[in-house]
């Protein structure tokens, strides 16, 4: 008896591991839906070495692996890339949204023979199928394998094998007709039957949604603080303290209560006559009131004039007045002489397509397309979510500056403008898997992601090269 190989078998690794060091792959699975580098499949039986020279401590470990991509077991994937593969290399690959396919709809790209998932990319029999700039983007195809869909954004995509879908055309012969062949006459006079066609109905595909359960997380408690008890010494200088702070309050509260008694106001004390009523100890010493004396006297002979006062002021800040009429002017003239400087120099404004080459200042750009992520790191967008620009970028001056995040601007149909995030801006870094490149090579195309502040379902935008002064239309979600 024949027994057919169906569906397909999942693998984890690491990139640059060596064969000895990887997992055996364990399946088989009818169905395989990534969501967010999350797993969703069953299996209806278990195999784990298709070739069956795999040790109990890797299947285990293989195991382990499946349960933590699955969620069943905390902890997330130790292994960041996955292989999948079919023993009859018939896989399909079906791009969608898991939580309901919005247009445009992706064709069912295949059949491979194995593919291969990573953080960034997929890659089917070493053809790049789709990328994305961070684990939360959705998947921008590729044209690849089949053209006219490179540029559509598909945040899941399931993995799934023809023989797996349809058995019956893979299946071998019933041993009853296996049977009648072989009890049927050698030779017969009578013309042989014309062979019956058999045609099998292609089971119609029906998704249905998994039931979602709710995964219970355990938080370790924290440790509780221990009591700290007081030394002799400590409760001696707590003691102290206190006594003194009673003291001073008593202090305060005895002369608050003469004051009022002598009904005398606290600026009593700093009036220069002495005052018949007040006692000795709540006047000024006698230094203090024999150099206020003379002063008092001059304000009784006159008064300074106002004028005289603010020629007094001016010319104390003569120097500060001066140096902040110089910056002022120094701003207006750049601010006068710059625009017509600009205008000389700038190229007249064209308008290009997506992906078409556009030169100037020794650099040469091209816009790939266009990703509307709703969060990317912790900056909270005002608009509602952020617009990413794959652009590419190749040097074809050596002595050509280095291209900026502020040479790209966004306009939108109004004519209203928005700059760019700068490049060190929390946008750009590992955590958000967003980078903007330092280093460029000669005639070398090099990937970089302008980050907008933008509202995902504005139409009709457009990207402004700055130094080639050219627009280039981007696509509406």
């Amino acid at each position: 008896m024949i027994t057919a190989e169906t569906g397909v078998y999942l693998q984890f690794f690491d990139e640059g591991e060596s064969f000895d060091s990887e997992l055996p792959p364990i399946g088989p699975f009818e169905l395989l839906i990534i969501r967010h580098n999350r797993i969703i499949g069953d299996r209806e039986h278990v195999e784990h070495d298709m070739l069956g020279a795999g040790s109990v401590e890797r299947w285990l470990e293989a195991e382990l692996e499946l349960r933590r991509a699955l969620g069943d077991e905390p902890g997330g994937v130790k292994r960041a890339h996955m292989r999948i593969r079919a023993p009859r290399g018939d896989i399909i690959v079906r791009f969608y949204d898991y939580a309901g396919d919005e247009a445009p709809k992706v064709p069912e790209l295949g059949p491979f023979y194995a593919i291969t998932v990573g953080k960034r990319e997929v890659r089917a029999d070493d053809k790049l199928l789709a990328i994305r700039a961070t684990d939360m983007s959705p998947w921008t195809l590729t044209d690849s394998v089949r053209p006219g869909i490179a540029g559509i954004n598909k945040a899941d995509f399931s993995v799934f094998s023809l023989s797996a879908r349809d058995p019956r055309a893979f299946a071998p012969p019933s041993p009853a007709v296996a049977a009648t062949a072989r009890t049927a006459p050698a030779a017969s006079t009578e013309p042989a039957p014309a062979p019956v066609e058999v045609t099998y109905a292609e089971p119609q595909a029906e998704f249905v949604e998994r039931r979602r359960v709710l995964r219970e997380v355990y938080v370790a408690r924290p440790e509780p603080k221990r009591d700290e008890t007081l030394t002799p010494a400590d409760v001696n200088l707590i003691l102290r303290v206190d006594k003194l702070k009673q003291q001073e309050l008593a202090e305060q509260l005895m002369i608050e209560r003469l004051r009022r008694e002598q009904h005398v106001s606290p600026e009593a004390a700093l009036r220069t006559e002495a005052l018949a009523s007040v006692p000795m100890r709540f006047q000024p010493p006698v230094k203090e009131r024999a150099a206020a004396e003379p002063v008092a006297a001059e304000e009784e002979e006159g008064e300074v004039p106002l004028a005289a006062r603010i020629l007094g002021l001016l010319w104390a800040g003569r120097l500060f007045i001066v140096t902040g009429l110089l910056i002022i002017a120094a701003i207006s003239a750049y601010g006068y002489l710059k625009p017509r400087a600009t205008a000389g120099n700038a190229p007249p404004l064209t308008f290009a397509a997506m992906g078409e080459k556009v030169t100037a200042a020794g650099w040469q750009y091209s816009v790939v397309s266009v990703e509307r992520p709703v969060k990317v790191g912790a900056t909270p967008a005002t608009t509602g979510g952020y617009l990413i620009v794959h652009v590419t970028v190749s040097r074809k001056d050596p002595d050509a500056p280095i291209p900026d995040p502020s040479d790209f601007v966004l306009v939108d149909p109004a004519g209203a403008r928005t700059l760019a995030f700068s490049a060190t801006s929390d946008v750009y870094g590992p955590a958000t898997g967003i980078t903007w490149a330092t280093r460029y090579a000669l005639n070398a195309t090099v990937q970089d992601f302008v980050v907008f502040d933008a509202n995902p379902s504005t139409r009709g935008l457009r990207l402004l090269i700055r130094p080639a002064n050219v627009e280039v239309r981007l696509p509406d979600p």
